[in-house]
């Protein structure tokens, strides 16, 4: 066997195995986890609302009042909906109160560079440019879930299949190959998402579907940089080192 073909061997088996991250446990419950650079936000299984200084290492979850459903978090603001899809916004600092925000959102996205992103209950899709007062503008196409990045905004939708665009709205939707279940754009280089078996990828930006596989499981996860935080499924949170 030459050398050669010894090498080629060698690199489609390590394109083949899993990518190798160490995990941490971080104390808590969390259903739903979002990573700013500076704070850390989720919500819990009874919709309570929780917020943590980044690392999050030693310090202690806060308690934050009101019911949510689902955060997202940028450098600035923490977003968020709750059961009957309202949609809110306040300081990601945990300073201020929540105030809301017209329209109604199943899911919303602040880590989109000058917009909010979100889908409604029927998959409809959304858009509103910083600061975002309700002013929202319908984009074609429908997902289940979105998540905006610097360049590019990227989805899911009813049936796994994944897509991106410019996070202006500009352009169309373009299919990348793979299914997911969540997908999470806000990583520094690379594109982070879960599939229907908690399974882990990512994929360097601006992803044209070369996944590869982290271990372990997550049902939900985010990126910070390139940090990945995510919760399993008996809700427990960890974090890349």
């Amino acid at each position: 066997m030459t050398q050669r073909v010894i090498l080629v061997l060698i690199l489609s088996l390590v394109a083949a195995s899993p990518s190798a991250a160490q995990w941490s446990q971080i104390s808590g419950k969390l259903i739903h986890i979002s990573a700013s650079p500076r704070f850390m936000w989720g919500v819990n299984r009874n919709h309570q609302i929780y917020f943590c200084e980044q690392p999050c290492s030693h310090s202690k979850w806060t308690l934050v009042p009101g019911s949510l459903k689902q955060v997202d978090a940028d450098d600035h603001e923490v977003w968020g909906v709750n059961r009957n899809d309202d949609i809110y916004k306040r300081p990601v600092d945990g300073s201020g109160t929540w105030v809301r925000v017209r329209g109604k959102l199943k899911h919303v996205s602040a880590s989109g560079y000058g917009y909010i992103w979100g889908v409604n209950s029927n998959d409809l899709i959304y858009k509103c440019p910083k600061p975002c007062n309700g002013e929202w503008s319908q984009v074609s196409g429908r997902l289940k879930q979105v998540d905006g990045g610097l360049d590019l905004v990227y989805g899911v939708n009813s049936a796994n299949a994944i897509f991106r665009r410019p996070v202006d709205g500009s352009g169309t939707w373009e299919r990348i190959p793979g299914s997911l279940k969540h997908v999470t754009g806000s990583g520094s280089w690379e594109v982070f998402g879960v599939n229907s078996n908690d399974e882990i990828y990512r994929c360097p930006k601006p992803c044209y579907g070369q996944w590869l596989k982290i271990n372990g499981r997550l049902k939900q996860c985010d990126a910070s940089g390139d940090t990945i935080l995510g919760v399993n499924s008996a809700d427990n949170i960890y974090r890349s080192n």
